[in-house]
């Protein structure tokens, strides 16, 4: 079993590659904020009860597992995912068409660096507690 292969892990994963799409298309608002009639985009955000949804089945069971199984192999789940871009111009027009308010844009960078760093923190806490689980012991 790998480790993407725990719904939370596989959850946190892909949070982090929507934060990482998502902060690529803010610096090109960003960088394209004086450009003539450019429109602001953004990444349309995943549907968090659906991924919830598709990754459980509404119950948890146990299973065995073979020796060795957090041996690191490569997984093929989620990665390379694309994420679609929708138009969504800030609350500005001006008068040469475009829709890119800097102080909004800096703003939703902020909130995305929020996002990545709670899901690392919250990837750091579950492996925390699978090393203790697995060694009976808290890491210090």
């Amino acid at each position: 079993m790998a480790l993407s292969d725990i719904p939370l892990f596989g959850m946190l994963r892909e949070r982090m590659h929507w934060v990482q799409a998502r902060q690529s298309v803010l610096s090109q608002n960003v960088a394209n904020a004086h450009t003539p009639g450019f429109t602001a985009q953004d990444v349309r955000e995943t549907d968090f009860r659906n991924v919830l949804k598709n990754s459980t089945s509404g119950q948890l069971q146990m299973v065995s597992t073979r020796a060795g199984h957090l041996s690191g192999s490569p997984t093929t789940s989620s990665t390379g995912r694309s994420f679609s871009t929708m138009d969504a111009p800030d609350s500005e027009t001006s008068a040469n068409g475009n829709s890119v308010v800097l102080e909004e844009q800096m703003m939703k960078v902020a909130e995305n660096q929020m996002d990545y760093q709670t899901a690392t923190t919250l990837y750091t806490k579950g492996l925390g507690m699978l090393r203790t689980a697995v060694t009976g012991r808290g890491s210090s």
